[in-house]
């Protein structure tokens, strides 16, 4: 489920909100009780909703508590008697029905059974609509390695309305890079279930779990909510250090520090943790400099099977919103076992296509036949585009994308007219697509990213189509037909006003309501425009980098590569050097038409950070931001991009 800020008058993509009431309820919890547990839970939550709370944090393993001792064979058969799956707890069943009644959202640990059988150490975000994440618990401590199977996913993060709440649990919290996560993905709060063991520390000072959990937020900016828990249980002892952080790091409520059961609340002001600036011309997430912090011997992520998972992992939702089917997808990959099996395997996909276009012509099939000459080009597409490996390889798979998309391209509706764009004493390759004859269409300019194509392009552009909007998808510098022959190009208004020009000469075309798209690294080129070229009157940056450069080391190795490729850069620290001379930072504050900053939550491409801030920064930027939407929100392509189409239609 995904939220968006409403489109209407905002400040640098800032609205106010009031602030939020969060909770933490420390709670006794006895072991194989579980209705006396969720009794307790219960009532804690009462509590804090009869104090004005939001959101309450329940501590972890709160149904069935937690020493099961270090008899592997007794401990598990115990868990494995009070755990239940998430989909059938009685628990989560519980939550939601306090969830519904005091119009709240609840965070609290469980213990789970998987499919498979396995026992999870989980914990749970719930409101009034049911189930929003289960989270299962990534670093196990001692004892619990016996019981529980480690999760392997991310934190999530999940939009509540109020705010966009992580969940880790307990031992998390003491790795620095799991905390780093969801502050990438724009959590403004991370709750955190714990039960800490109580251990000696010296006198007039906080236990150090305490110190860790108040640095987890100071060092990522984000609000903390630790909850533990009480009284002894098997002789195991607690720090009973429930508290809430805020993103200074100093608490605003706790740490309790007793052996009792306690209500704790703080007022949130929950926005406030995505404004990472501090004191000075500083900013938390921006000053990080990740290629210092790279092992020298990370040669091992370069190894071909981990890019193919890379690219399953990064790119499934993007092909398949694209237009390449499910079906098409699952039988590719599966005959993919190293990267150098990529393109051949994607190309013996386009090359069925193939066949079945050549079929339909001589029939006289002529839709069947576009549709799948289309279909083909995509598939040539995913082969090459991140292949440089093999540079021969992927310019065959190119020409062959190009040339298949060509043939299918007059069967689209409205079709596909292949133009040329005067540029810089060569030209450019572009489609123009219009909406219907007689008449004089605003135009939106659609560039593709540092990977994508203007053939890709054609399934966003199939929205802003249909709203009445014409669209010309054109191949900028290093992308696609002059990937080759022009090296990527920071100053990307150069191409937009090239396009402005060359419209100028269309009586289909209405050159005074011109407008900018563009996706990934055509986020940036979009902005860039918007900042330059004055014939841009509105524009939309989706998933585009505000400084590419920061996070040069947590982007995938074919990425990097890719980028190394198209810029022309000799080496890897050539590469970085160029990737750093895209930035918008003496651009954003030009940007004074009307642009829509789109960006997702979960994208590890591009992190959220710097949408925010390109948001923050341009006068006329409204900020729509899916909290569990991916690079691209291709995975929630529809919801995004019919949003995205009917802001241009509105502002063109």
């Amino acid at each position: 489920m995904s939220s968006y800020a409403q489109f209407g008058p905002t400040t640098n993509g800032a609205r106010p909100v009031d602030n939020t009431v969060i909770a933490v309820a420390q709670l006794a919890i006895a072991i194989g009780e579980p209705d006396a547990n969720r009794k307790a839970a219960a009532a804690a939550v009462a509590e804090a909703a009869a104090a004005g709370a939001q959101l309450v944090v329940l501590p972890e393993l709160c149904d069935s508590g937690y020493v099961f001792g270090d008899d592997a064979r007794r401990a598990s058969a115990e868990a494995g008697a009070l755990a239940s799956p998430a989909d059938d707890s009685p628990t989560l069943r519980q939550w939601r029905a306090l969830a519904g009644q005091h119009r709240l959202a609840i965070v609290g640990g469980f213990c789970e059974r998987g499919a498979d059988g396995r026992l999870f150490n989980s914990a749970a975000v719930v409101d009034a609509s049911g189930t929003r994440a289960v989270y299962r618990k990534a670093h196990l401590w001692d004892k619990e390695k016996l019981v529980f199977a480690p999760g392997d996913a991310p934190p999530p993060v999940v939009d509540l309305g109020f705010g966009r709440v992580a969940v880790m649990i307990c031992y998390d919290l003491e790795f620095p890079e799991w905390a780093r996560l969801p502050a990438l993905a724009g959590a403004d709060l991370i709750a955190a279930p714990v039960n800490w063991p109580a251990a000696a520390h010296p006198p007039g000072e906080r236990p150090a779990e305490v110190i860790k959990a108040q640095a987890a937020a100071a060092t990522n900016g984000v609000f903390v909510a630790v909850t533990d828990r009480c009284q002894a249980e098997r002789g195991v002892s607690w720090i009973s250090g429930s508290l809430i952080a805020d993103p200074g790091g100093y608490p605003l409520a706790g740490p309790v520090l007793e052996d009792r059961p306690a209500v704790l609340t703080a007022e949130c002001d929950l926005p406030r943790a995505r404004d990472k600036r501090l004191a000075g011309d500083n900013d938390l997430l921006a000053d990080r400099r990740p290629a210092l912090y790279t092992p020298s011997h990370q040669g091992a992520l370069t190894a071909p099977d981990e890019r193919v998972q890379a690219a399953n992992a990064h790119w499934a939702a993007r092909f398949i919103a694209n237009g390449t089917s499910y079906s098409d997808f699952q039988e590719t990959m599966a005959r993919i076992k190293v990267w150098d099996e990529w393109c051949r395997e994607w190309g013996r996909t386009a090359q069925r296509y193939e066949q079945l276009a050549e079929t339909a012509e001589a029939a006289g099939r002529a839709i069947t036949a576009g549709g799948a000459w289309r279909r083909a080009a995509l598939c040539w597409h995913w082969g090459k585009f991140v292949f440089v490996d093999h540079p021969d390889e992927q310019r065959a798979a190119h020409e062959r994308t190009v040339a298949c998309f060509r043939r299918g391209a007059g069967t689209l509706r409205p079709p596909a007219e292949p133009v040329r764009v005067p540029y810089g004493g060569t030209t450019l390759a572009a489609y123009l697509r219009v909406p219907g004859p007689g008449g004089r269409y605003p135009v939106v300019i659609m560039m593709p990213g540092l990977d994508s194509v203007k053939e890709e392009l054609q399934a966003t552009a199939e929205y802003m189509l249909s709203r009445g909007l014409a669209i010309i998808a054109v191949d900028g510098p290093g992308q696609g037909e002059t990937e080759d022959e022009l090296p990527i190009e920071p100053a990307y208004e150069r191409v937009a006003t090239a396009v402005a020009d060359y419209l100028q000469g269309r009586d289909d075309i209405a050159p005074d309501r011109i407008g900018a798209f563009g996706v990934s690294l055509g986020g940036y080129y979009a902005a860039r425009s918007a900042a330059f070229e004055p014939r841009v009157r509105a524009a939309v940056a989706l998933a585009g980098p505000y400084c590419w450069a920061l996070d040069w080391d947590i982007l995938p190795p074919q990425t990097r590569a890719t980028f190394q490729r198209r810029s022309g850069a000799a080496t890897e620290a050539g590469a970085r050097e160029r990737m750093a001379a895209l930035t918008l930072e003496h651009a954003a504050a030009r940007i004074t038409c009307p642009l829509l900053v789109a960006a997702g939550g979960r994208d590890r491409l591009v992190p959220p950070y710097q949408a925010e801030r390109l948001a923050r920064e341009a006068p006329g930027a409204e900020l729509m931001l899916d909290p569990d939407g991916t690079h691209g929100l291709t995975n929630h392509a529809f919801e995004s991009r019919s949003k995205m189409a009917d802001w241009l239609a509105a502002h063109l």
